[in-house]
């Protein structure tokens, strides 16, 4: 078992991504990255694989997006795979991120279990 199996999620809008990175070779880079990342707000854990260049990141999605990460990998000199699968899934988990953030703002919906007046059984009048 990898060590960031262990990880558990801290809130309902917590996701886990792995994203590759063809430059990170060395583990002084790991350093770097690791440093970069964990500073961003929303950020909750990184943890880097040199050997096999990539990561995994633990975020709340509605603090940061996975786009921030993306060009916060780009803008230390890190920037994450551009083939089409990568760029397939920044679409899809740029998508789930905007989707839970606007879902985690939306108001409360009204109770439907028993709404007064509506459907089910009505009072009698006496």
């Amino acid at each position: 078992m990898s060590r960031d199996q262990f990880i558990k999620m801290r809130g309902a809008w917590d996701t886990r991504h792995w994203i590759s990175v063809p430059g990170l070779s060395h583990p002084a880079d790991a350093l770097q990255l690791e440093a970069s990342l964990s500073a961003l707000q929303g950020m909750n854990r990184v943890v880097i694989y040199p050997e096999q260049q990539r990561i995994r990141v633990t975020y709340d999605q509605t603090r940061l997006d996975y786009q921030h990460i993306l060009e916060q990998l780009e803008m230390i000199g890190f920037p994450a795979s551009t083939g089409w699968w990568s760029l397939r899934k920044a679409g899809w988990f740029q998508y789930l991120d905007q989707t839970a953030r606007e879902n985690a703002r939306a108001p409360e919906p009204p109770c439907c279990s028993n709404p007064k007046g509506i459907g089910g059984r009505h009072e009698r009048k006496k």
